[in-house]
């Protein structure tokens, strides 16, 4: 049995192997020398690795690492170390996730004075036909790890990756419809009513407030003022280290917020209220906490983030509507304030936005009626109608 592997578990909570083979002394340091790899998704995998490493040792053949030769994937983990200081937890979760499923198994093994603009231009390829919306931000994370390489530890004096030409698509771009007209919305609704209730609140909540799935999955009753008609957004719900749920604050200084609401729908929270203050009597639990959430487990805790889309698709499946994304009753909801007239401010402060780009790259798509309308407009100016 070999005692020199051992099991770990990645930040992104997958099982991986490891291992350290004493190579023997440096003479000129009198430090020992070890081979210490890692990032192995089997026993067998790291046992092979191992018997190859000790085989190069002993036929002389193996060459220790020096200053700049060492790889990606070490690299990496010095790089990462600083990087969690510097980020919120739910961040370095997902930038984990993209190093161990996407940027790593091109680039770990690769040794960083070794690496060339061509291993990196065959890792972006890749990764663009793998994750085409999001592989600029492989690239992006690459870079950042090679220059800290250069710029912090001067292990290396160029970064091949800024040399990479990212690879464009060749169709057409979609035209956006992660969206809902008015019609639709109304039809959703009314069937999500019929459905579940709780369902029925939850999307009405994105679609009339425009706020995060995280934000909403997030809500206590101490948030909600009825008196004002009012909602508070001091808070979301997102995914840690090892898939788990937790509380954060929101994802930036202006998404803290306070939205006006409807009186139509502050209505419905007060019967979405009432019954679950009844569910939680019938379970024994303080329903007149104030720090209950409004969805949440039977004892109170964070619903998966899954289970709004579970829900959609429920419904949609059901009553064989059009389903959109989670995060598209959001865009349903900047889209009908673009049509009732609301301002580019206006909507980003209700949206949270940081900057009024982000409201006008994502949310000037327009619904088919108003572009009729648009048409409309034009003939009615000249022809005087």
């Amino acid at each position: 049995m070999n005692n020199d592997i051992k099991e770990y578990t990645t930040p992104s909570g997958k099982k991986r192997y490891r291992f350290n083979l004493y190579v023997g002394v440096d003479e000129t340091t009198g430090h020992s020398i070890q081979i210490r790899k890692q990032g192995y998704k089997s026993k067998k995998e790291a046992q092979e690795a191992y018997l190859n490493y000790q085989l190069k040792v002993i036929k002389g053949e193996y060459i220790p690492e020096s200053k700049g030769h060492i790889t990606f994937n070490k690299l990496y983990e010095m790089w990462l170390k600083i990087y969690r200081e510097t980020v919120k937890t739910s961040t370095y979760a997902t930038t984990t996730r993209y190093f161990d499923d996407h940027i790593l198994k091109q680039l770990g093994n690769k040794y960083i004075d070794k690496l060339t603009v061509l291993d990196c231009q065959k890792a972006v390829n890749i990764w663009f036909n793998d994750a085409p919306k999001t592989y600029k931000r492989f690239m992006r994370y690459t870079n950042n790890v090679l220059n800290y390489g250069i710029n912090n530890l001067e292990l290396i004096s160029k970064n091949p990756m800024n040399k990479v030409i990212p690879p464009k698509a060749k169709n057409k771009p979609k035209p956006f419809t992660d969206f809902y007209s008015k019609d639709e919305l109304n039809i959703f609704l009314r069937d999500a009513k019929k459905y579940n209730f709780k369902y029925f609140i939850f999307f009405r909540l994105l679609a009339y407030s425009g706020m995060r799935k995280g934000e909403a999955l997030a809500l206590k009753w101490s948030d909600i003022n009825f008196k004002d008609n009012t909602i508070s957004i001091n808070k979301d719900v997102t995914v840690g280290l090892n898939n788990e749920l937790y509380e954060d604050t929101p994802k930036t200084e202006n998404s803290f917020r306070t939205l006006d609401m409807d009186a139509t729908t502050m209505e419905y929270l007060k019967e979405w209220r009432l019954m679950q203050q009844k569910t939680m009597l019938k379970l024994g639990y303080n329903f007149l906490n104030s720090d209950n959430l409004l969805f949440s487990t039977i004892n109170n805790g964070y619903l998966s983030m899954s289970k709004p889309r579970q829900w959609n698709v429920a419904i949609c499946k059901k009553y064989k509507l059009r389903r959109i994304k989670i995060h598209g009753f959001r865009h349903t909801h900047a889209s009908l304030l673009f049509e009732a007239g609301a301002s580019m401010n206006e909507v980003k402060a209700r949206l949270g936005h940081a900057d009024i780009n982000t409201t006008m790259n994502i949310y000037t798509h327009v619904t088919d009626d108003q572009k009729k309308d648009t048409a409309n407009k034009l003939v009615r100016l000249l022809e005087g109608k």
